[in-house]
């Protein structure tokens, strides 16, 4: 029996029944402690925040959104406060709505991390100083994977799909839908997808 567990099994038997879940609670943690946690670092949109609807949409425990306002920072403060993210939570997968998609597909090039697009806003202009994203061959290796409702009435969609048609990993496209994605469901499962094939370069 490990130190832990006998740690464990003294409190079980010197403490009620209520401690003992809380006890429980931080022996699972303990456990836990030195296994590596898969994170997904999830990007909003532009005007949106962390509780949009597409963050919990997500059907995965382990992710991390946060609410960042686009209109009052400047471009090359995003970027910094999304590389101080991904060195804090090391995540293994980047997904980006709309503007979140063009800074996800931004980091995705910057750091080699692979990286889900969900009717991304590659062509921003609220403001003056972001340039139009480039969009690389896919030639790195590296997984990038998009969402596009096609129905969207905010972007010019046609162009965005023509632009990532040939340069990602896959591309998955829907008839129909909006721009706030009407099909949460497949978009959660083109998520899931991805996260497989990275488990399985792995």
């Amino acid at each position: 029996m490990s130190l832990a567990q006998g740690a464990f099994c003294r409190h079980a038997l010197l403490q009620s029944q209520a401690t003992l879940n809380v006890v429980w609670v931080h022996h699972t943690v303990f456990i836990g402690f030195n296994l590596e946690i898969t994170m997904i670092l999830f990007f909003h949109g532009l005007d949106s925040d962390n509780q949009t609807t597409k963050f919990p949409a997500i059907s995965y425990p382990h992710k991390y959104c946060e609410t960042v306002d686009y209109r009052c920072r400047n471009m090359e403060e995003i970027s910094w406060h999304y590389d101080e993210l991904i060195a804090q939570h090391n995540p293994i997968l980047l997904v980006g709505h709309s503007l979140g998609g063009y800074w996800a597909l931004l980091k995705s090039q910057q750091h080699g991390l692979p990286c889900v697009l969900v009717n991304p806003q590659l062509y921003p202009s609220f403001r003056a100083d972001y340039p139009e994203l480039e969009v690389t061959s896919g030639n790195d290796g590296v997984l990038r994977i998009a969402y596009l409702e096609l129905g969207d009435e905010v972007l010019d969609i046609q162009r965005i799909h023509r632009v990532l048609d040939g340069s990602l990993t896959e591309l998955h496209c829907a008839n129909g839908g909006h721009h706030r994605v009407a099909d949460l469901a497949r978009m959660d499962s083109v998520v899931h997808a991805a996260l497989e094939r990275i488990q399985k370069q792995d």
